[in-house]
């Protein structure tokens, strides 16, 4: 089985992506991290050079490949992959999607203080909007953990208690 973590910037999808996979003992895939990897480019290097379309279109063509490996894996989303195509379907298709939700507020303090997220200079309102815009996108998911007042621990333990009702 995989586990497709989708959230927020700042809602703990690598902090209880490592820990999920740790406990499972399966790899932890980090969409951003491997298109990093793969094209020798950061995220925001990428849509400088080549824009926000090309690296949707690389978003899109990596969940696609992950999801048709047949090894068990956790796969922690960018930010903004749910959002794009059919991408949020496809996850829900084939793997146990989870949201890992956060209040708005807990989210900006958590991220505005991160040098490497560059959204943040965008301001509060700008991200804000942008977090209203893909909330729906995420609440397609099949469970919904909230890691603004769960510990990541906390978060992994009630993803387990739902894989074992499957």
């Amino acid at each position: 089985m995989k586990i497709a973590l989708v959230g927020f910037m700042g809602s703990g999808k690598s902090t209880v992506g490592k820990l999920l996979s740790e406990h499972l003992r399966v790899p932890l895939i980090d969409t951003d991290a491997e298109i990093e990897k793969r094209t020798g480019m950061s995220i925001p290097e990428i849509f400088k050079k080549k824009g926000e379309e090309y690296f949707r279109e690389l978003e899109r063509l990596l969940i696609e490949e992950l999801l048709s490996l047949p090894q068990q894996s956790v796969i922690s989303t960018g930010g903004g992959l749910p959002t794009y195509f059919n991408n949020m379907e496809l996850l829900n298709q084939k793997a146990f999607t989870v949201y890992l939700e956060a209040d708005f507020e807990v989210l900006w303090q958590r991220i505005s203080e991160d040098k490497n997220r560059p959204l943040v200079l965008l301001g509060k309102e700008r991200v804000r909007e942008l977090f209203e815009k893909r909330r729906p996108f995420y609440e397609r998911a099949k469970l919904r953990v909230k890691t603004d007042v769960n510990s990541p621990e906390a978060c992994v333990e009630e993803i387990l208690s739902s894989l074992s009702f499957l």
